[in-house]
């Protein structure tokens, strides 16, 4: 019997011996793809942004990602970044911004994954930026969901702000965050989003993040549930999840680091196993992993509109962090260790030392645009002219005069041919719609102005002097030009212009666009004289860099819903908005501010074509009326605001 039982035993543990080894040997081979993919993306990571700063981009996310992927980083790279994050908190005072608080919830998890005493940044403690809680709502949901994250990271205390309207509290963020769930209270309640009523995969992931600590309150967890059904039927079949219509990387990588935060196994998890039209059954891994690069790094997209210019395509430094720390969390669940943001373990677990794999050149075939430098700009996406300031000298000209007194510059730049035609007897009219307001997203000391040209051709590329050795050139608007009925143009200028200088016509030049023998448009080219060797010869080839569309935010000429995630991801911090083209197309609701009512008009635009705010300066009559017909020294000031401006501001996607 005894020989028997034996025997018995002997068969099951042969049984489960082979049935566990050739699990693992399974396990084992998605282990070293993802160990491969990990390492190359540290090394690509570590190459192309050698000096981390305080930045959304080319900072904390990527310096996180490295800190809890277990990969070993030369110390130096980490005590670094922590000196210029304690530079740039003196530097500021401790006001790293006065609307976006998710700054300091950033920065928070960056200097908690690498070890670093939060509490006294150059004798700053960031924590107690985020204990009023007034502050960390004033951008919607996204502040008070990464508080908590930041909060938790370091089981950290909330400092005690007593001059605070509202005292954060852990239990008052998570009944405010439980409070956004859309359509609370109903049969069809479940999930959050930025806008609207349709459940983002990125906000309602984020959200579980931030949630995943307190599910023993049943309240939580009813609503943890709630989201995971709604998110489920949401899988694409490729395993991955789309947003605004597009399919990317960073949705899919949210919802990675939300399910191992919960626990939840997505390799075996039905809920999120999805099956395509070939059969194939895909999990969050398959459907992430389908933007990874060659040799390391993520693609936003696959194919279809990328978000203009090769940015998405491509090897994208937004989609690389998330995608990156989105394999943190995975290599830290199939590990059992701890959670990607639950950092206590940061002391016994951050990996320091000299790395030679660091060193290796990045093998990736994909990194052929703007955005594969990953530098500390990368994330502004800069179509056109960052700054709205050129060079405005030609150099040697040719000067003709015609019968009217019109003035004909001519010359050879670059082998190009530039011409430029001053009309002294076409009459201005200026409206300034609105002007930045302290610490908003438009810059305090900036004014939009609206400048019709009345007697001028359309079209052309039109200069303003700022300075004898600057210009700064308008953008040209087809659509203000059609309401108006003339040539119009609209800049953002320096508080500092006088409206004299701008109703002056001797302050402008008027370049027009010709047609070269391939019949294709050339842009007129102003350089510098090249023997002035202090100014920086422009050389800009494309028209199109001096015009402007409302509401198309990437500046391709279609507004679509790449544009909404563009605002999004400026809204939530992703992108840093320092374009002043991109200002101006976004602030279709004509107010100070960029906010939830510009998502709101722009969407109605390209789905119900409704105008946007900003045309009614044409048709508003008592405008109209106290309006510069002719160059005079009065300037008509429309400040409007839409009533969806009036909501409250939405969330940092931080």
């Amino acid at each position: 019997m005894f020989k028997k039982v034996c025997a018995i035993f002997l068969s099951f543990v042969i049984a489960f011996g082979f049935t566990l080894s050739s699990s693992l040997e399974s396990y084992a081979y998605s282990r070293q793809k993802l160990n491969k993919s990990m390492q190359e993306t540290a090394a690509l990571m570590y190459k192309t942004i050698p000096k981390p700063v305080v930045a959304s981009i080319g900072g904390e996310w990527t310096v996180l990602s490295l800190a809890r992927s277990g990969i070993k980083v030369p110390k130096k790279y980490y005590e670094d970044y922590y000196k210029r994050v304690e530079k740039t908190v003196k530097d500021s005072k401790g006001i790293l911004h006065r609307m976006k608080f998710t700054e300091y919830s950033r920065v928070i998890l960056a200097l908690t994954a690498i070890n670093k005493d939060v509490t006294d940044v150059g004798g700053y403690n960031l924590l107690s930026y985020l204990s009023n809680f007034d502050n960390v709502k004033k951008q919607g949901i996204n502040g008070p969901i990464f508080a908590l994250i930041a909060f938790d990271a370091g089981n950290y205390d909330i400092p005690i702000d007593k001059k605070a309207s509202v005292q954060t509290t852990r239990q008052g963020i998570i009944d405010f965050i439980l409070d956004k769930e859309i359509h609370k209270g109903t049969i069809k309640a479940g999930g959050w989003a930025l806008s609207g009523t349709d459940p983002d995969p990125d906000i309602t992931f984020m959200a579980i993040q931030s949630l995943a600590n307190y599910r023993d309150q049943k309240e939580v967890k009813e609503a943890v549930d709630r989201a995971l059904k709604i998110m489920s039927k949401k899988q694409l079949s490729t395993g991955g999840y789309n947003s605004w219509g597009t399919e990317n990387c960073e949705s899919t990588a949210q919802a990675i680091v939300a399910l191992t935060v919960l626990g939840i196994d997505i390799d075996t998890d039905s809920r999120f196993i999805k099956t395509d039209k070939k059969g194939n059954k895909n999990t969050l891994m398959d459907g992430m992993m389908q933007f990874y690069c060659k040799g390391g790094g993520f693609a936003h997209v696959n194919e279809g509109y990328d978000g203009g210019g090769g940015s998405g395509t491509g090897l994208n430094a937004m989609a690389t962090d998330q995608g990156m720390y989105a394999l943190d969390a995975y290599y830290r669940y199939i590990n059992g260790k701890n959670k990607l943001y639950n950092m206590t373990d940061a002391s016994q677990t951050l990996a320091i030392g000299n790395n030679p794999d660091l060193e290796k050149k990045p093998n990736n075939d994909n990194n052929n645009n703007d955005n594969n430098n990953q530098n500390t700009n990368q994330g502004n996406r800069n179509n056109g002219n960052t700054n709205g300031n050129i060079n405005g000298n030609t150099g040697n000209k040719n000067v003709k005069t015609d019968n009217q007194g019109n003035k004909k510059y001519t010359s050879n730049v670059g082998g190009k041919k530039v011409t430029t035609n001053e009309n002294k007897s076409a009459t201005i009219s200026i409206k300034t719609i609105y002007s930045g307001e302290k610490d908003g997203l438009i810059p305090e000391n900036k004014k939009c102005v609206i400048i019709q040209f009345e007697k001028k051709e359309k079209e052309q590329i039109v200069g303003f002097k700022v300075s004898e050795k600057k210009q700064q050139y308008l953008y040209y608007s087809k659509e203000l030009s059609k309401k108006s009925g003339c040539s119009t143009y609209i800049a953002l200028f320096d508080t500092s212009v006088e409206k004299e200088a701008l109703l002056n016509m001797d302050n402008y030049e008027f370049h027009k666009i010709q047609k070269e023998d391939n019949n294709t448009d050339q842009v007129i080219t102003d350089v510098t004289d090249s023997k002035n060797k202090d100014q920086q010869q422009e050389d800009y080839t494309h028209p199109e860099k001096y015009e402007i569309t409302f509401g198309d935010v990437n500046n391709d000429k279609v507004v679509n819903a790449q544009d909404i995630l563009d605002v999004q991801s400026i809204l939530s911090g992703k992108l840093d908005l320092t374009d002043e083209r991109q200002i101006i197309a976004i602030n279709v609701s004509m107010d100070s501010k960029i906010d939830n009512g510009d998502i709101n008009q722009i969407m109605d635009n390209f789905v119900a074509k409704k105008d946007y705010t900003i045309f009614e300066v044409f048709s508003d009559k008592k405008d109209d009326k106290d309006s510069n017909n002719k160059s005079s020294d009065k300037e008509n000031t429309s400040n409007k605001s839409s009533k969806d401006s009036q909501k409250e501001d939405i969330k940092q996607n931080d």
